[in-house]
């Protein structure tokens, strides 16, 4: 006996649907139900035609399209469990409860794909904005559709491949120069450069400025930036210092490198900065009180939020307002904090 089956809901035509057969882009079906006055006639009589033709609710519209995201915001970083990435998650709750947001915060654990499926998820949950400090590698575009459905985007500490997005990074190269240079000039001249991570933006942009003043300084660079753990760290130091002509400083990538070298140094019975001298990229909460209190290239994880925040809600109301604007991109700076770990500074004469 044959039993009928039922038949399947015919399913509910989208605005990418629309915005295909009208041959126009989201936003530009998004003005049209929000009877924006920047769209063409002849453009407007296209998309409604489409809206007619595949029976779409325009009612279904107008809560799906900007114009009704929901209060809330989407943060994307690569690890939850470092300092720097959960100071930047605890500033974006504190400004999005100030601006009446409520937060939806997750972690790629470093996997672009993991990343992308969290971003779409934001986007289908009709987040306002979404800041992302992203894992995605030169050459993946995928972002690049988030964009096309009117959702605002603030990349930070890093840029955003494939994507046209406002974005705040700090001098990560200046930096590095400056703290290689400061090594120089206390005479070390056998310089290493440690850390992990070295396809992220910012760890490269660290290395690029450490090798570029390493050899217009006439120094030979040598570096480490596969050392994600303590035993990793361990087993680099035990090699570095039996080599025939081993460093005499180290150049840490960032606090959790400096940390783990620190450990390193002292189970060892290495003196900072007699033996060894020692300078970090990135501050942390005991930078300065270790002893020797070590020196860093500073940078505010704090200052860094703030700034992406004010473009998010930028651009979150331009998004609602339907204009268009080049993207923004903000450098901020970073300051050398100099103590003790590459032993007395003499600041250089001005004659």
């Amino acid at each position: 006996m044959l039993v009928a089956m039922p038949k399947s809901p015919p399913s509910t035509p989208t605005i990418r649907e629309v915005a295909k057969l009208a041959h126009v882009g989201l936003m530009t079906v998004s003005r049209v139900i929000n009877n924006h006055p920047s769209v063409r006639p002849s453009t407007r009589k296209k998309v409604e035609a489409a809206i007619l033709q595949l029976g779409y609710r325009q009612n279904e519209a107008a809560r799906l399209l900007k114009g009704q995201r929901a209060k809330l915001i989407g943060l994307i970083v690569p690890d939850l469990s470092d300092t720097f990435f959960a100071t930047c998650a605890h500033t974006v709750q504190q400004i999005a409860r100030q601006h009446g947001y409520m937060t939806l915060v997750v972690s790629s654990e470093r996997d672009a794909d993991l990343e992308f499926q969290e971003a779409e998820l934001m986007a289908s949950r009709k987040v306002s904005g979404l800041l992302i400090v992203t894992s995605t590698k030169p050459g993946d575009e995928r972002l690049r559709q988030l964009q096309s459905t009117g959702l605002a985007i603030v990349a930070f500490d890093r840029p955003l491949p494939g994507a046209d997005t406002d974005c705040v990074l700090v001098e990560n190269r200046a930096g590095a120069e400056e703290a290689t240079l400061h090594l120089i000039e206390h005479g070390h001249r056998r310089i290493a450069c440690i850390g992990y991570d070295e396809d992220a933006y910012t760890v490269h942009e660290r290395v690029q400025g450490y090798k570029h003043q390493m050899i217009v300084s006439g120094l030979k660079p040598q570096f480490a930036t596969n050392l994600s753990s303590l035993d990793a760290v361990r087993h680099w130091l035990a090699d570095a210092l039996s080599a025939k002509t081993p460093p005499t400083a180290i150049f840490s990538l960032n606090h959790r490198t400096s940390a783990f070298i620190l450990q390193s140094l002292s189970e060892r019975k290495i003196r900072i900065p007699e033996d060894m001298a020692l300078i970090g990229f990135d501050e942390f909460d005991l930078a300065a009180i270790v002893s020797p209190p070590l020196t860093t290239v500073a940078q505010s994880p704090v200052e860094l939020t703030r700034r992406s925040m004010t473009l998010l809600f930028e651009g979150i109301q331009k998004t609602h307002d339907g204009v268009v604007s080049s993207p923004a991109k903000v450098l901020l700076p970073v300051k050398l904090m100099v103590r003790g770990s590459c032993g007395p500074h003499h600041p250089p004469v001005v004659h």
